[in-house]
C-alpha cells in the first residue's frame, strides 16, 4: 500500500476537459449501438453513439476519444484505475461488492489489458478524471441491478467534478446475434460514448429581418449633379433562415440513415460471417485464459441471470426459448461424431446417477410418478395406433371382398 501511495504522488493528475459534440469529419456513428439506444428508457435518444474499436479496452478508448489527447493510452488509464481502486479499496468494497462481487476478484481481471470493463472501473474513473460519468444501460432482459447501472456516478468528496460524460453499455452484435452466441440471453460486451449533435448557429449574412426591410439606394453622378437611382426590391427567399430552425433530431436521423445505408451496401454476407467468427474466437480466447475461480464466478452469474430471465419471461418467450434450445441441440447432435456421441451419453448417465444419489425421498417419488405417467401415456398412444392400424386393415379386407 505504501508503494501505491508513492506511485500516486509521482503520477501527474490528468487534466480532463471532455468533448461534448459529435464531429462527423473525425468520428463515425456506431449503427449497432444506435439501434440499442432506441431501447433505452430516458431522454437520450437525441445523442449519438460514437464508433469505438472493440478490443476489450473500449471503456478507456471512449475516454481517450473524449479527451482528444494522443499522449494518453488505454494502458495508462487502466493502471491509474487500478491504483485508484487499490488506494480506496475499503470504500469501493463497501459501496459495490454486494452488487458486482468482491473487489479483490475483480482486480485480477482489471489488471489484464484488453479485458472488458465493469462498474468498478466506471466509478473509479470518476475520481481519476474528476468528472461525473452518466452510465446508460439498455432496457433488455430486466435485471435487478439495471437501476444501479442507469445512474450518474460522481467523484468521491472532496473532489469536485469539472464536467460530465455519458457512457453507453451495448454489444458489438445485433440483439439476435448477441443472444445466439450467449445461450439466448443478452449481456453487454462493449462501451461507446454518447455525444450531442453540433448545430451551427451562425446566421446567413444575407438574411434581413422583415421588420427592418429597407429599399437599397445607390448614389451616382450625372452631369456633375448627384441623383438617386432606385434599385428594385425583391422578397426575401424562403430558404434564407437561421440554422437554428433546423430540427437537430431530424438531421441526426438523416445522418444515421445515410450512414446505415452506406454500410449495408458495403457489408456482404461473407464479411458478416467473418465478423461473427472473430467475435466467437475472441470469446473463446478469453474463456481459455480465465482461471477456474473466474470461470466459476462467470458461470454463477450466468445461472443467476438465467433464473431471473426465466421468472419474468412470457409464455411466448418461453416457447421461443425452448424451440431454440431444441433446434440447437438437434443441430449439435446431427454434426457430432460417434466418439462425441458416446462421450455425451456417458456424461448424461453420470449426471443422472449423481442427481439420483443426491435426491430426497420426496424427489425420488415425484420422479418415479412422472416416469409412470409418461410410460402410461406412451402405451395409450401405442394402443390407439395399433387399434387404428387394425381397423384400417379390416376395412381393406372387407372392401376387397365386396369388389369380388
Amino acid at each position: 500500500m505504501q508503494k501505491i501511495r508513492q506511485i500516486e504522488r509521482i503520477v501527474t493528475p490528468i487534466e480532463f476537459h471532455p468533448n461534448q459534440f459529435f464531429d462527423e469529419n473525425r468520428q463515425n456513428i456506431d449503427e449497432v449501438a444506435a439501434r440499442y439506444l432506441k431501447k433505452v428508457v430516458g431522454n437520450v435518444h437525441h445523442l449519438i453513439p460514437v464508433d469505438i474499436i472493440a478490443d476489450g479496452n473500449c471503456l478507456y478508448d471512449s475516454i481517450i476519444m473524449l479527451m482528444n489527447n494522443p499522449e494518453v493510452t488505454p494502458k495508462e488509464l487502466r493502471v491509474r484505475t487500478v491504483v485508484e481502486l487499490l488506494s480506496n479499496e475499503a470504500h469501493y468494497n463497501n459501496m459495490y461488492s454486494s452488487i458486482i462481487g468482491p473487489l479483490n476478484l475483480a482486480i485480477q481481471g482489471i489488471c489484464k489489458n484488453y479485458t472488458f470493463s465493469e462498474l468498478y472501473e466506471i466509478v473509479a474513473l470518476c475520481n481519476v478524471l474528476k468528472c461525473n460519468i452518466r452510465s446508460i444501460y439498455p432496457n433488455l432482459d430486466f435485471r435487478e441491478y439495471m437501476a444501479i447501472f442507469n445512474n450518474i456516478f460522481k467523484p468521491t468528496p472532496p473532489l469536485i467534478a469539472n464536467g460530465e460524460i455519458t457512457i453507453f453499455w451495448c454489444h458489438t452484435l445485433d440483439e439476435v446475434d448477441a443472444r445466439a452466441v450467449n445461450n439466448g440471453t443478452w449481456s453487454p460486451n462493449h462501451f461507446v460514448p454518447l455525444l450531442s449533435f453540433l448545430i451551427n448557429h451562425k446566421p446567413d449574412d444575407s438574411y434581413i429581418p422583415t421588420t427592418m426591410t429597407l429599399t437599397p439606394e445607390k448614389k451616382t453622378f450625372k452631369n456633375n449633379v448627384p441623383t438617386q437611382i432606385r434599385i428594385p426590391e425583391f422578397p426575401s427567399s424562403p430558404n434564407r433562415r437561421l440554422r437554428t430552425e433546423i430540427n437537430p433530431e431530424n438531421e441526426l436521423a438523416q445522418l444515421i440513415a445515410s450512414k446505415e445505408t452506406q454500410k449495408e451496401q458495403d457489408n456482404t454476407k461473407t464479411q458478416r460471417q467473418s465478423r461473427l467468427e472473430k467475435k466467437r474466437e475472441w470469446a473463446r480466447s478469453n474463456r481459455s485464459n480465465e482461471t477456474n475461480e473466474q470461470r466459476q464466478k462467470r458461470l454463477e452469474k450466468q445461472k443467476n441471470r438465467n433464473k431471473v430471465n426465466r421468472l419474468i419471461e412470457t409464455e411466448e418467450q418461453r416457447q421461443s426459448r425452448l424451440k431454440n434450445v431444441r433446434e440447437r441441440t438437434q443441430s449439435i447432435r446431427r454434426n457430432e461424431t460417434e466418439e462425441q456421441r458416446q462421450s455425451r451419453l456417458q456424461n448424461d448417465r453420470e449426471r443422472t446417477q449423481s442427481i439420483r444419489r443426491n435426491e430426497t425421498e420426496e424427489q425420488r417419488q415425484s420422479r418415479l410418478r412422472n416416469v409412470r405417467e409418461r410410460t402410461q401415456s406412451i402405451r395409450r398412444n401405442e394402443t390407439f395406433f395399433l387399434t387404428f392400424i387394425f381397423i384400417v386393415l379390416i376395412n381393406k379386407v372387407d372392401s376387397s371382398k365386396y369388389k369380388r
